[in-house]
């Protein structure tokens, strides 16, 4: 009882101080920091690598996207262009071949970006030794799954090299979604020589990875930093286009700092937290708006209380998803009640995705209470214990702390324990199976639900959860046969989505998470992505 006061009270003192903010930004004009043509951003996440092979967080893939550009790339709306490709590929009759012409970009260091700089990059991507959490992002490619499994060498891989300026793309199976996938940070080319010169240090800091893009990033050396630089870059082929020539981020874990250096005209924009968010409803400063990025909290399902399919089934449906949103969040998020985001995709007539599909193992106290009386009835205890681990940042937190709270106040007898790491330590515990319960987030690179699926699939890096099911995979199989039919594709993810969400359920979804900021009216454009990343290529400022 002591504990929860003592959060009451450091609750009201950060909401006290966020009202201050307020009224400091309703009563004086903010000075504008975009004098000399620089953009100063406080951002909440920090920048763990540039190795796109290898990296895990919003803030990496948002980083080397900002730097590098694939065969296609994403404009101010979020639509797809082309980037280094033509976007006037060769394509087969069965649309599982495609030729690429490549335009001439050119890397930073005056090396032109040729199409080995793809082959190499996917094949790194797919190459076991890597031991790439996102390599099953490959599966798409002619012998991916072989490649990355080990049976095949990674010169099977669906890609070749027809000159430097021609890109052979082999697919498993045809996929409606392919210029979006290509677009995805795994996806981008990689300098060979470059990235073999640094070797595993390839992206661990500014100097040790090369730009295509719209900036260069500099004053970053690794990371622990909480400060860095994007610069435009000179040989980036819209140079143009691009019209804020430095960017200076600084990582404010403490996201009131962020707002009280907002106030005083030091920031252009300043990420809030949930809790900061009441006190800025009325000023014109504030933005909000729902993104595609997912909460989850994934189970073990290979070892420990979390095997038993029952007890699952009772977590996932013992707390108020929409409470939470309402009451704790109040930055656009909603509730997620299954694994496609609404707003992700639509079926062939139009609908979203997840409004056709329906919301799967919503919040149902009477059977989460039933599904609790089977699962200890079945491991024969009364009480139990689990631990839920989070990383130590302020969404997971409040997210922690309300689901702990919901899930022992309506399954009696569960006790919560809520363990925070650093989001580093986290994964490494995800990807050696060493939890019971993990929170965790994240952000489809493109609007292809397969990749969502395909999380869960029997081998799959990004597979935390440890499951493995026969007739999930083979349901998988049947979606990527159906590439060239997208209707018949999509009823065949939602089979696949119920089966694993409502019977399997390794993992149960949490909320779609939505973004808050701050940013200074001075901005005239501020592309936000569905993601919640933000193109800088296109910000503009008054």
């Amino acid at each position: 009882m002591k504990q929860h006061h003592l959060l009451e009270l450091v609750v009201a003192m950060g909401i006290i101080a966020s009202a201050s903010i307020a009224v400091i930004l309703n009563q004086q004009a903010i000075q504008v920091n975009t004098t000399g043509n620089v953009l100063n951003v406080a951002t909440s996440g920090r920048v763990e690598t540039l190795n796109s092979t290898t990296y895990s967080s919003l803030t990496a893939s948002s980083t080397i996207g900002a730097t590098i550009v694939g065969l296609y790339d994403r404009d101010a709306n979020g639509n797809i262009i082309s980037a280094v490709s033509d976007g006037q590929p060769d394509i087969s009759l069965d649309s599982k071949c495609y030729v690429f012409h490549l335009r001439p970009y050119h890397w930073s260091n005056g090396a032109r970006v040729t199409v080995q700089d793809f082959v190499y990059a996917w094949q790194r991507l797919a190459d076991p030794k890597t031991g790439a959490r996102n390599a099953a992002r490959i599966d798409f490619l002619k012998n991916g799954t072989a490649v990355r499994s080990g049976r095949k060498p990674v010169s099977a891989l669906g890609v070749h090299a027809i000159s430097k300026t021609r890109l052979e793309v082999d697919l498993q199976q045809a996929n409606p979604f392919l210029d979006e996938i290509l677009a995805d940070t795994p996806l981008l080319p990689i300098n060979q020589a470059f990235a073999q010169k640094w070797g595993h240090d390839y992206g661990s800091n500014a100097t040790r990875v090369l730009a295509n893009g719209p900036y260069q990033i500099t004053d970053w050396s690794g990371a622990n930093d909480t400060t860095w630089r994007y610069v435009k870059n000179p040989a980036y082929a819209h140079a143009k286009r691009v019209q804020v020539k430095t960017i200076d981020f600084t990582s404010e874990a403490d996201t009131s700092i962020g707002a009280k250096a907002f106030a005083a005209g030091k920031f252009d924009y300043a990420a809030l937290s949930p809790q900061q968010v009441p006190s800025f409803q009325g000023t014109s400063q504030l933005h909000t708006q729902r993104t595609t990025t997912e909460a989850f909290v994934f189970f073990n399902t290979t070892t420990g209380p979390t095997t038993n399919q029952a007890l699952r089934q009772a977590i996932a449906q013992a707390f108020d998803k929409r409470a939470f949103t309402q009451s704790r969040l109040r930055d656009g998020s909603q509730p997620l009640n299954g694994l496609i985001p609404a707003g992700l995709t639509n079926m062939s007539e139009g609908q979203d995705y997840r409004a056709t599909t329906g919301q799967l193992l919503p919040y149902n106290l009477s059977k989460a209470t039933a599904a609790w009386a089977r699962a200890k009835k079945q491991m024969g205890v009364n009480r139990l214990n689990l631990t839920l681990t989070i990383a130590d940042n302020p969404t997971a937190k409040i997210a922690a702390a309300y689901f702990a709270g919901q899930v022992e106040h309506n399954l009696p007898g569960l006790h919560i324990t809520v363990k925070k790491v650093s989001l580093t330590k986290r994964v490494a515990l995800e990807t050696a199976g060493k939890f019971e319960l993990v929170f965790s987030t994240w952000s489809p690179a493109d609007s292809d639900p397969m990749n969502l699926l395909s999380f869960y699939q029997t081998g799959s890096r990004l597979n935390i959860t440890g499951y493995s099911n026969a007739k999930f995979d083979a349901m998988c199989k049947q979606v990527e046969d159906a590439g060239a039919y997208p209707a018949k594709r999509l009823a065949l993810v939602q089979k696949a989505e119920r089966y694993l969400i409502c019977q399997q359920v390794p993992s149960v979804g949490f909320f779609q998470q939505g973004t808050a900021y701050l940013l200074d009216p001075s901005i005239k454009r501020f592309p936000v992505m569905p993601s919640g990343a933000i193109n800088y290529e296109y910000v503009k400022t008054k």
